[in-house]
């Protein structure tokens, strides 16, 4: 046999099987995670505020809430004694950890035990995380373990308030299909199923930015109409183009309450939409100008989307018009006339010449904007002999 010379040492490595590990977060006793909350009387079901009561049976019945780490590590070789193992606990409660031995603070630890003396509401829970750490001595590698715990609490069935917007939450308001500017909200309250609408205080607040700000209804309010302080709010369409109310209770005291003391809220949004409107122009005298006319008089048909025509009334409310002539197929801008009713009055030599050119009477009509208060550029508002502010639309 052939004997070979220079071999090379051939490296071994050993490679072993990886662990098998779990853990989870055992509530001690089977106390419940999830409290029931009385709000009329601020108790709760379990007390997690008092000492641990635990029956014959070994069953936490109330008291505070006692969490362990149960985990387990096994080595599938049978190379590793994972009994020797005493893995680093450590506990966090949103986010934050807990290192605390204080038995008086709302949450703290016993050994590897936290304590939860924290009572919870409907609106405010908790989550425990909690990790263990070790280091497998077979690789000198860190091993994390980890699970989590939601706690939180549910108002009793027959304590829970409402409160909700009797309409969609956003809405879309059509003043001329509706044949008013009015618009109502109404709202109700319940606890449980239990109408409590006339036994509450109500509280109206109103915002311009998507609900960014809220603010409170005052004199200033032009849109205001009525029922800041009922079940039912009225707006006025005239005074702005859009906006979001919501709605708030006071339980306390249902006619003397002085501001809203249940966080429970109802929102709503609304925005003016308008149709198109389809202006239509016809002459008292015809199409054709004559050299011997001095004037001629316009008018406007002016037809909405399912609505049908508007009245004369409506359209005296509703629409602003700016009446200019212009030649047919030119380029030319506009002739303005510095007329903006329902009809003009249109000289003749605006419309006439001797080689038989085309005019057009154009209103360029538009939707009146809601009105608004006249000021100067100080600030100072326009009021009339009677003392009363002055508005106009745009």
């Amino acid at each position: 046999m052939k004997r070979l010379n220079n071999s090379q040492p051939l490296a071994v490595t050993t490679t072993y099987r990886p662990l098998n590990t779990a853990m989870h977060i055992e509530v001690l006793g089977g106390l419940s995670t999830v409290q029931f909350y009385r709000q009329t009387v601020q108790q709760w079901i379990p007390d997690h505020s008092v000492v641990p009561v635990i029956d014959q049976h070994g069953t936490q019945t109330d008291g505070a809430l006692r969490l362990k780490a149960v985990y387990s590590i096994i080595d599938p070789d049978n190379n590793l004694n994972t009994d020797t193992l005493v893995p680093q606990i450590f506990w966090y409660v949103n986010g934050v950890q807990v290192t605390s031995t204080d038995s008086t603070q709302d949450y703290y630890i016993a050994g590897n035990i936290l304590y939860v003396r924290k009572n919870f509401t409907h609106q405010l829970g908790a989550n425990i995380y909690c990790e263990c750490r070790f280091t497998d001595t077979r690789t000198s590698s860190p091993f994390v373990l980890s699970d989590t715990l939601p706690l939180s609490a549910i108002l009793q069935a027959d304590e829970q308030w409402s409160i909700n917007i009797l309409c969609d939450r956003t809405r879309k308001h059509f003043p001329l299909h509706a044949a008013t500017t009015i618009y109502t909200f109404e709202a109700e309250a319940r606890q449980g199923s239990a109408d409590k609408t006339d036994a509450v205080a109500w509280f109206w607040d109103y915002s311009v930015d998507n609900g960014v700000h809220w603010l409170t209804i005052n004199n200033d309010c032009l849109w205001y109409v009525s029922g800041k302080n009922t079940a039912t709010l009225s707006i006025d369409a005239d005074f702005i183009d859009n906006l979001m109310v919501r709605c708030r209770i006071g339980i306390a005291d249902g006619t003397s309450t002085a501001a809203p003391d249940l966080p429970n809220e109802a929102t709503a949004c609304i925005a003016w939409r308008y149709p198109k409107v389809i202006p239509t122009v016809f002459s008292y005298g015809g199409d054709r100008v004559f050299a011997e006319n001095s004037f001629m008089t316009f008018g406007l048909i002016v037809h909405v989307a399912k609505h049908d025509d508007m009245t004369l009334e409506q359209k005296r409310h509703w629409l602003m018009c700016d009446w200019a002539v212009r030649r047919q197929g030119s380029n030319d801008d506009p002739v303005p006339l510095g007329a903006y009713g329902l009809e003009v009055v249109v000289p003749r030599q605006y419309i006439y010449d001797n080689a038989g050119t085309k005019f057009i009477v154009d209103p360029r009509c538009s939707i009146r904007g809601p009105y608004d208060i006249l000021a100067d550029p100080s600030g100072e508002v326009f009021q009339s002999a009677s003392g009363h502010e002055l508005a106009v639309r745009t």
